[in-house]
C-alpha cells in the first residue's frame, strides 16, 4: 500500500444531508426566536404609551421585516466576506430558511392580532411571543429526553430568561 492508494475518508450522502438540514434548522430557530425576542421587547415599549389601535399589525410586521432584511444584509455581506467575494449555495438556502423562519413568527402574531378587540391587541401580541418562546424551550427539554414536568419548568426558565433579555433591550435602547 503507498500513500497514493489511500484516500481520505468521504462522508456519507446521509450525513452530508443531514449535517445541511440541521444546520438549516438551527437558522430558522435562531431567526425565529430573535425575531421573537425583538418582538416582545418592542411590545413591551409600548406598555408605557397609549397605543393607537389598530397599529399593532403594522409595530409586528414592520419590526419583523426591518430584523430581516438588517440580518439578511449582514448575513449575505458577511457570507461573501469568508468566501472569497461569492455567496456559498448553502449561504442562499439559508438566508431564505432565515427569512421563512421570520415571516412565520410575523404571521403566528398577527393571527390573534386581527382577532382581538382593538385595546387587546398589544396584550395577546406578547401573549403569542411569550407562548413561541415557551413552546420552543419545552420542545429543547422533551428533546433531551426530559419529563413534562422538567421539560415545563424548562419552557418557563427560557421564557422568563427571554424576557430579562427583552426587558434589558428595551432598557438600552430607551437611552
Amino acid at each position: 500500500m503507498n500513500e497514493a492508494s489511500v484516500t481520505p475518508p468521504v462522508p456519507s450522502a446521509a450525513g452530508t444531508d443531514h449535517g445541511d438540514r440541521d444546520h438549516l434548522r438551527r437558522e430558522a430557530w435562531t431567526m425565529a426566536l430573535y425575531v421573537t425576542v425583538c418582538l416582545l421587547a418592542a411590545l413591551t415599549a409600548l406598555q408605557n404609551v397609549v397605543a393607537v389601535p389598530g397599529r399593532v399589525l403594522g409595530l409586528v410586521w414592520g419590526t419583523t421585516i426591518g430584523l430581516a432584511l438588517a440580518h439578511l444584509f449582514a448575513f449575505r455581506i458577511a457570507g461573501r466576506l469568508v468566501q472569497d467575494g461569492r455567496l456559498a449555495k448553502g449561504d442562499q438556502i439559508a438566508s431564505g430558511i432565515q427569512l421563512a423562519a421570520a415571516a412565520a413568527v410575523a404571521l403566528l402574531v398577527s393571527i390573534p392580532v386581527l382577532i382581538a378587540p382593538p385595546a387587546d391587541e398589544l396584550t395577546w401580541a406578547g401573549y403569542v411571543c411569550a407562548a413561541i418562546i415557551g413552546v420552543v424551550g419545552y420542545g429543547v427539554a422533551r428533546a433531551a429526553e426530559q419529563s413534562r414536568m422538567r421539560a415545563s419548568l424548562f419552557g418557563l426558565g427560557v421564557l422568563a430568561l427571554a424576557t430579562v433579555v427583552a426587558a434589558l433591550k428595551h432598557a438600552l435602547a430607551s437611552h
